[in-house]
Protein backbone atom coordinates (compact mmCIF):
# COMPACT_ATOMS: atom_id res chain seq x y z
CA UNK A 1 0.00 0.00 0.00
CA UNK A 2 1.79 3.41 -1.20
CA UNK A 3 1.30 4.58 2.51
CA UNK A 4 3.59 1.97 3.85
CA UNK A 5 6.06 3.35 1.29
CA UNK A 6 9.50 4.09 2.32
CA UNK A 7 9.96 7.57 0.79
CA UNK A 8 13.88 8.24 -0.52
CA UNK A 9 15.15 11.38 -1.55
CA UNK A 10 18.17 11.23 -3.63
CA UNK A 11 20.58 14.51 -3.47
CA UNK A 12 22.73 15.66 -5.95
CA UNK A 13 24.14 18.11 -8.48
CA UNK A 14 25.86 14.93 -10.71
CA UNK A 15 23.82 11.64 -10.69
CA UNK A 16 25.34 9.62 -13.73
CA UNK A 17 27.44 7.18 -10.99
CA UNK A 18 24.55 7.06 -8.74
CA UNK A 19 21.75 6.23 -11.81
CA UNK A 20 21.92 1.72 -11.41
CA UNK A 21 21.33 2.75 -8.08
CA UNK A 22 18.34 4.66 -8.40
CA UNK A 23 16.98 2.60 -11.11
CA UNK A 24 17.20 -0.34 -8.14
CA UNK A 25 15.61 2.20 -5.51
CA UNK A 26 12.73 2.91 -8.28
CA UNK A 27 12.03 -1.04 -8.52
CA UNK A 28 11.38 -1.29 -4.85
CA UNK A 29 7.70 -1.79 -4.71
CA UNK A 30 8.35 -0.59 -0.71
CA UNK A 31 10.17 2.56 -2.03
CA UNK A 32 9.06 5.85 -2.75
CA UNK A 33 11.60 7.82 -4.80
CA UNK A 34 12.09 11.46 -5.23
CA UNK A 35 15.16 13.36 -6.34
CA UNK A 36 16.23 16.95 -5.45
CA UNK A 37 18.66 17.90 -8.99
CA UNK A 38 21.14 20.48 -7.96
CA UNK A 39 22.74 23.15 -9.99
CA UNK A 40 26.23 23.28 -8.52
CA UNK A 41 28.16 22.16 -5.74
CA UNK A 42 26.19 24.33 -3.29
CA UNK A 43 23.43 26.07 -6.22
CA UNK A 44 19.88 24.99 -5.61
CA UNK A 45 15.83 26.03 -5.60
CA UNK A 46 15.57 26.10 -1.85
CA UNK A 47 11.96 26.14 -1.93
CA UNK A 48 11.76 23.18 -4.14
CA UNK A 49 14.85 21.50 -1.34
CA UNK A 50 12.35 22.83 1.30
CA UNK A 51 9.38 20.72 -0.31
CA UNK A 52 11.57 17.57 -0.73
CA UNK A 53 13.08 17.78 2.91
CA UNK A 54 9.50 17.88 4.08
CA UNK A 55 8.58 14.72 2.44
CA UNK A 56 11.38 12.78 2.88
CA UNK A 57 12.09 9.47 4.96
CA UNK A 58 15.50 9.28 4.33
CA UNK A 59 17.87 11.78 2.00
CA UNK A 60 20.19 10.43 -0.27
CA UNK A 61 22.75 12.72 -0.99
CA UNK A 62 24.95 11.88 -3.74
CA UNK A 63 28.48 14.06 -3.03
CA UNK A 64 29.47 14.97 0.12
CA UNK A 65 29.02 18.56 -1.50
CA UNK A 66 26.41 21.63 -0.29
CA UNK A 67 23.64 19.33 -1.01
CA UNK A 68 25.16 17.43 2.32
CA UNK A 69 25.93 20.20 3.90
CA UNK A 70 22.07 21.79 3.57
CA UNK A 71 20.66 18.46 4.32
CA UNK A 72 22.58 18.09 7.62
CA UNK A 73 21.79 21.38 9.03
CA UNK A 74 17.55 20.92 8.09
CA UNK A 75 17.21 17.65 8.52
CA UNK A 76 14.42 16.42 10.99
CA UNK A 77 14.64 14.62 13.79
CA UNK A 78 12.65 11.38 12.15
CA UNK A 79 14.64 11.46 9.55
CA UNK A 80 17.47 9.28 8.72
CA UNK A 81 20.81 10.65 6.13
CA UNK A 82 23.17 9.19 4.24
CA UNK A 83 25.67 10.84 2.28
CA UNK A 84 27.74 8.76 -1.09
CA UNK A 85 31.21 10.37 -1.09
CA UNK A 86 33.44 9.73 -4.23
CA UNK A 87 37.00 11.99 -3.69
CA UNK A 88 36.44 15.37 -5.17
CA UNK A 89 35.13 16.38 -1.62
CA UNK A 90 38.78 16.16 -0.30
CA UNK A 91 39.84 19.40 -2.30
CA UNK A 92 36.50 20.68 -0.94
CA UNK A 93 35.59 22.48 2.80
CA UNK A 94 31.91 21.02 2.37
CA UNK A 95 32.40 17.81 4.73
CA UNK A 96 33.50 20.13 7.42
CA UNK A 97 30.67 22.10 7.40
CA UNK A 98 28.34 18.83 7.89
CA UNK A 99 26.30 18.51 10.74
CA UNK A 100 27.67 15.27 11.49
CA UNK A 101 24.99 14.10 14.05
CA UNK A 102 22.31 14.53 11.88
CA UNK A 103 24.10 12.06 9.32
CA UNK A 104 23.79 8.38 9.79
CA UNK A 105 26.28 6.98 7.35
CA UNK A 106 28.84 7.90 5.26
CA UNK A 107 29.54 5.84 2.40
CA UNK A 108 32.95 5.73 0.42
CA UNK A 109 33.55 4.33 -2.75
CA UNK A 110 36.79 2.65 -2.69
CA UNK A 111 39.00 1.73 0.52
CA UNK A 112 41.98 4.19 0.12
CA UNK A 113 39.16 6.78 -0.01
CA UNK A 114 37.47 5.63 2.79
CA UNK A 115 40.97 5.97 4.51
CA UNK A 116 41.50 9.28 3.38
CA UNK A 117 38.05 10.83 4.34
CA UNK A 118 38.85 9.73 7.43
CA UNK A 119 42.27 11.21 7.73
CA UNK A 120 41.16 14.39 6.69
CA UNK A 121 37.96 15.01 8.62
CA UNK A 122 38.01 12.38 11.07
CA UNK A 123 34.21 11.57 10.13
CA UNK A 124 32.99 8.27 13.28
CA UNK A 125 34.48 5.51 12.10
CA UNK A 126 30.95 3.91 12.97
CA UNK A 127 29.15 5.94 10.48
CA UNK A 128 31.75 5.60 8.11
CA UNK A 129 31.14 2.52 5.12
CA UNK A 130 32.72 1.36 1.74
CA UNK A 131 30.68 0.01 -0.81
CA UNK A 132 32.19 -0.12 -4.25
CA UNK A 133 30.78 2.39 -6.91
CA UNK A 134 28.67 0.08 -9.53
CA UNK A 135 29.06 -1.67 -13.10
CA UNK A 136 26.18 -3.01 -15.07
CA UNK A 137 28.26 -6.59 -15.66
CA UNK A 138 25.56 -8.07 -17.50
CA UNK A 139 25.30 -4.89 -20.06
CA UNK A 140 29.35 -4.84 -20.54
CA UNK A 141 29.56 -8.47 -20.97
CA UNK A 142 29.17 -8.50 -25.07
CA UNK A 143 30.71 -10.43 -27.76
CA UNK A 144 34.34 -8.61 -28.83
CA UNK A 145 34.45 -7.87 -32.91
CA UNK A 146 38.31 -6.80 -32.92
CA UNK A 147 41.23 -8.65 -32.92
CA UNK A 148 43.87 -7.85 -30.02
CA UNK A 149 45.27 -4.49 -31.21
CA UNK A 150 42.73 -1.72 -29.99
CA UNK A 151 43.35 0.64 -27.12
CA UNK A 152 40.86 2.40 -25.48
CA UNK A 153 41.03 5.42 -23.45
CA UNK A 154 37.68 6.64 -21.50
CA UNK A 155 37.41 10.64 -20.64
CA UNK A 156 40.69 12.61 -21.79
CA UNK A 157 39.54 15.50 -19.38
CA UNK A 158 40.94 17.07 -17.27
CA UNK A 159 45.02 16.50 -17.39
CA UNK A 160 45.23 14.81 -14.30
CA UNK A 161 43.72 11.77 -16.68
CA UNK A 162 47.18 12.05 -18.43
CA UNK A 163 46.31 11.53 -22.29
CA UNK A 164 49.58 11.88 -22.66
CA UNK A 165 50.58 8.92 -21.02
CA UNK A 166 48.31 6.89 -23.15
CA UNK A 167 49.73 8.20 -25.75
CA UNK A 168 53.14 6.84 -24.58
CA UNK A 169 51.81 3.71 -24.70
CA UNK A 170 50.43 3.14 -27.74
CA UNK A 171 53.29 4.86 -29.37
CA UNK A 172 55.72 2.06 -28.04
CA UNK A 173 53.63 -0.28 -29.13
CA UNK A 174 53.10 0.89 -32.13
CA UNK A 175 56.80 1.21 -32.77
CA UNK A 176 56.43 -2.88 -32.56
CA UNK A 177 54.04 -3.37 -34.49
CA UNK A 178 51.68 -0.77 -37.06
CA UNK A 179 48.28 -2.81 -35.95
CA UNK A 180 47.78 -1.18 -32.87
CA UNK A 181 45.54 1.26 -32.58
CA UNK A 182 44.32 4.60 -29.67
CA UNK A 183 40.15 4.75 -29.53
CA UNK A 184 39.42 7.97 -27.46
CA UNK A 185 36.29 8.04 -25.94
CA UNK A 186 34.89 11.38 -24.52
CA UNK A 187 34.80 14.74 -24.62
CA UNK A 188 36.64 17.20 -26.19
CA UNK A 189 38.67 19.61 -23.55
CA UNK A 190 37.28 22.71 -25.51
CA UNK A 191 33.44 21.59 -24.65
CA UNK A 192 34.30 22.20 -20.82
CA UNK A 193 34.75 26.09 -21.20
CA UNK A 194 36.22 25.87 -17.55
CA UNK A 195 38.37 24.00 -18.25
CA UNK A 196 39.61 25.43 -21.54
CA UNK A 197 39.73 28.88 -19.90
CA UNK A 198 42.92 27.74 -17.76
CA UNK A 199 45.90 28.51 -19.06
CA UNK A 200 47.56 25.47 -17.53
CA UNK A 201 44.79 22.72 -18.89
CA UNK A 202 44.53 24.35 -22.30
CA UNK A 203 48.58 24.67 -22.88
CA UNK A 204 48.70 20.88 -22.02
CA UNK A 205 45.94 19.99 -24.42
CA UNK A 206 47.72 22.05 -27.03
CA UNK A 207 51.04 20.12 -26.55
CA UNK A 208 49.50 16.83 -27.08
CA UNK A 209 46.93 17.55 -29.94
CA UNK A 210 50.49 19.34 -31.78
CA UNK A 211 52.21 15.94 -30.85
CA UNK A 212 49.22 13.92 -32.49
CA UNK A 213 48.56 16.09 -35.69
CA UNK A 214 52.29 15.72 -36.36
CA UNK A 215 53.26 12.13 -35.51
CA UNK A 216 53.33 9.48 -38.22
CA UNK A 217 50.60 7.26 -36.30
CA UNK A 218 48.19 10.16 -36.18
CA UNK A 219 45.77 8.23 -38.60
CA UNK A 220 46.07 5.20 -35.38
CA UNK A 221 44.74 7.83 -32.62
CA UNK A 222 40.93 7.78 -33.11
CA UNK A 223 38.94 10.27 -31.29
CA UNK A 224 34.96 8.82 -30.84
CA UNK A 225 33.75 11.45 -29.34
CA UNK A 226 31.26 11.43 -26.21
CA UNK A 227 28.12 8.75 -26.04
CA UNK A 228 26.19 7.02 -24.12
CA UNK A 229 27.33 3.76 -26.14
CA UNK A 230 30.12 2.76 -23.55
CA UNK A 231 29.10 -0.52 -23.80
CA UNK A 232 29.23 -1.34 -27.66
CA UNK A 233 31.95 1.14 -28.24
CA UNK A 234 33.58 -1.48 -25.56
CA UNK A 235 33.28 -4.43 -27.79
CA UNK A 236 35.92 -3.04 -30.78
CA UNK A 237 38.68 -2.42 -27.36
CA UNK A 238 40.88 -5.05 -25.92
CA UNK A 239 42.59 -3.22 -23.29
CA UNK A 240 42.01 -0.17 -21.71
CA UNK A 241 44.46 2.45 -20.55
CA UNK A 242 44.65 3.86 -17.14
CA UNK A 243 46.91 6.17 -16.16
CA UNK A 244 45.98 9.08 -14.19
CA UNK A 245 47.50 10.73 -11.93
CA UNK A 246 44.93 9.90 -9.45
CA UNK A 247 41.25 8.50 -9.01
CA UNK A 248 38.83 7.40 -6.50
CA UNK A 249 37.64 4.64 -8.31
CA UNK A 250 38.19 5.04 -12.19
CA UNK A 251 35.36 2.98 -13.32
CA UNK A 252 36.96 2.49 -17.16
CA UNK A 253 39.07 -0.08 -16.30
CA UNK A 254 36.68 -1.77 -14.62
CA UNK A 255 34.09 -1.32 -17.00
CA UNK A 256 36.48 -2.67 -19.38
CA UNK A 257 37.05 -6.11 -17.23
CA UNK A 258 33.54 -6.14 -17.65
CA UNK A 259 33.54 -6.59 -21.46
CA UNK A 260 36.23 -8.87 -21.71
CA UNK A 261 39.05 -6.29 -22.14
CA UNK A 262 42.00 -6.59 -19.73
CA UNK A 263 43.00 -3.49 -17.71
CA UNK A 264 46.26 -1.82 -18.01
CA UNK A 265 46.36 0.44 -14.54
CA UNK A 266 49.51 2.60 -14.59
CA UNK A 267 49.72 2.79 -10.58
CA UNK A 268 47.94 5.58 -8.86
CA UNK A 269 46.90 6.06 -5.17
CA UNK A 270 44.29 3.12 -4.58
CA UNK A 271 43.80 1.25 -7.33
CA UNK A 272 45.32 -1.97 -5.72
CA UNK A 273 42.22 -1.55 -3.06
CA UNK A 274 39.87 -1.63 -6.39
CA UNK A 275 42.09 -3.75 -9.02
CA UNK A 276 43.54 -6.75 -9.23
CA UNK A 277 47.63 -6.08 -8.68
CA UNK A 278 48.59 -7.91 -11.44
CA UNK A 279 47.41 -5.55 -13.84
CA UNK A 280 48.82 -3.01 -12.10
CA UNK A 281 52.23 -1.25 -13.44
CA UNK A 282 54.90 1.20 -12.03
CA UNK A 283 56.00 2.74 -15.33
CA UNK A 284 54.52 2.75 -19.46
CA UNK A 285 57.27 0.43 -20.14
CA UNK A 286 55.61 -2.43 -17.79
CA UNK A 287 52.39 -1.63 -19.31
CA UNK A 288 53.46 -1.80 -23.30
CA UNK A 289 54.97 -5.31 -22.00
CA UNK A 290 52.09 -6.67 -20.13
CA UNK A 291 50.10 -5.56 -23.49
CA UNK A 292 52.86 -7.48 -25.82
CA UNK A 293 52.68 -10.30 -23.26
CA UNK A 294 49.10 -10.74 -23.52
CA UNK A 295 48.28 -11.05 -27.05
CA UNK A 296 51.34 -13.88 -27.04
CA UNK A 297 48.92 -15.75 -25.49
CA UNK A 298 46.51 -17.63 -28.00
CA UNK A 299 43.69 -18.30 -25.83
CA UNK A 300 42.68 -15.35 -23.94
CA UNK A 301 39.47 -16.62 -22.65
CA UNK A 302 40.47 -17.90 -19.32
CA UNK A 303 41.62 -14.76 -18.05
CA UNK A 304 38.48 -12.92 -19.56
CA UNK A 305 36.77 -14.93 -17.56
CA UNK A 306 38.32 -14.06 -14.59
CA UNK A 307 38.11 -10.46 -15.27
CA UNK A 308 34.97 -11.12 -15.40
CA UNK A 309 33.97 -12.87 -12.64
CA UNK A 310 36.21 -10.31 -10.65
CA UNK A 311 33.71 -7.16 -11.77
CA UNK A 312 30.96 -9.80 -10.73
CA UNK A 313 31.53 -10.09 -7.44
CA UNK A 314 33.01 -6.76 -6.38
CA UNK A 315 31.03 -4.33 -8.55
CA UNK A 316 27.95 -5.62 -9.67
CA UNK A 317 25.10 -3.24 -9.98
CA UNK A 318 22.31 -5.21 -8.59
CA UNK A 319 24.93 -6.66 -5.94
CA UNK A 320 25.95 -3.53 -4.65
CA UNK A 321 22.47 -1.69 -4.81
CA UNK A 322 21.09 -4.34 -2.48
CA UNK A 323 24.23 -3.81 -0.09
CA UNK A 324 22.74 -0.24 -0.14
CA UNK A 325 18.79 -0.96 -0.12
CA UNK A 326 20.21 -3.23 3.21
CA UNK A 327 21.82 -0.61 4.30
CA UNK A 328 18.94 2.22 4.34
CA UNK A 329 16.02 -0.91 5.53
CA UNK A 330 18.62 -1.55 8.56
CA UNK A 331 18.51 2.19 9.84
CA UNK A 332 14.79 1.47 10.61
Amino acid sequence: MRENKKKILIVGHDLKFASHIISSFEKKAHFAIKIDKWKGHDVHDEAYSKECLDWADVIFCEWGLGNAVWYSKHKLPHQKMIVRMHAQELKTNYPKQFKIENIDKIIAISPFIYEEFYRVFKFPREKMLMIYNTIDTKLMNREKTSDGFNLGFIGMSPKLKRLDLAIDIFEKLWTIDKRYKLYIKGKHPQEYPWLWNNESEREFYETVFKRISEAVWRDSVIFDGFGNDIPQWLQKINFVLSTSDSESFHLAPGEGMASGAFPVILNWDGSNTIYPSEFIYQNIDECVKSILDTNSIDDKNVMRKRLLEYTEEHFDAEKISLQLINMIEELY
